[in-house]
C-alpha cells in the first residue's frame, strides 16, 4: 500500500515539474507580462523537482531500488545510490545553472549561454524520459511536445527574462 502511494507521490511530482519547467519556458515567449512569471515558475520548478528526487529516494529506500527506472530496471542494475546520487547532483546543477542564466543584469555574458545550455538539457532530459514511455501510453507525446515547443519558444525569444531586457 505505501508503495503504490509513493510511486504515485513520484510520478505526480515529476509531471509537477515537467509542467512547471514548461510554464518558465514558454513563459517569456508570451510577452512582458505573463514573461515576467518565468523566475517563479522556475523557482517552482527546482522545488518539485527536489520533491520528485526526495520521493525517488524513499520509494528505493522502501523497494530496495525495485522497478526504479523505466522498463522496470532495479536500481542495482543501473549502478546502486552512486548513479541516483549522480542522477541528482548533475540535474540540480543543470536548474541552478538554468537560474543564473536566466537574468543579465550583473552576470557575465557566459551565464546566458550556460543558462541557455543547461535548460535545453533538462528540457532534453525531460523530452527522452516521455518519449520513453511511449509504449505504455501514446499520452506521454502530449507533455514531450509541450516541453519541446516551450524550451524552443524560450530559445527562440533569446532567452531574457522582461526584468532583464535593457
Amino acid at each position: 500500500m505505501i508503495t503504490t502511494k509513493l510511486r504515485r507521490s513520484v510520478r505526480l511530482a515529476a509531471r509537477a515539474s515537467a509542467l512547471l519547467f514548461a510554464a518558465a519556458q514558454a513563459a517569456p515567449a508570451l510577452g512582458s507580462h505573463i514573461g515576467r512569471a518565468s523566475r517563479p515558475l522556475y523557482l517552482g520548478f527546482v522545488a518539485a523537482h527536489a520533491t520528485h528526487f526526495t520521493l525517488v529516494a524513499r520509494y528505493a529506500h522502501v523497494t530496495g531500488g525495485r522497478d526504479l527506472f523505466p522498463g522496470g530496471r532495479s536500481m542495482n542494475e543501473v549502478g546502486g545510490w552512486p548513479t541516483v546520487l549522480a542522477i541528482d547532483t548533475v540535474f540540480a546543477g543543470l536548474a541552478v545553472t538554468g537560474w543564473a542564466g536566466m537574468s543579465q543584469r550583473t552576470r557575465p555574458p557566459w551565464h546566458r549561454a550556460a543558462g541557455c545550455a543547461a535548460t535545453g538539457l533538462i528540457g532534453a532530459l525531460f523530452v527522452g524520459t516521455f518519449l520513453g514511455q511511449l509504449a505504455r501510453s501514446p499520452w506521454y507525446a502530449l507533455p514531450a511536445t509541450v516541453v519541446s515547443a516551450a524550451v524552443m519558444a524560450n530559445g527562440l525569444t533569446g532567452r531574457r527574462t522582461p526584468e532583464s531586457r535593457p
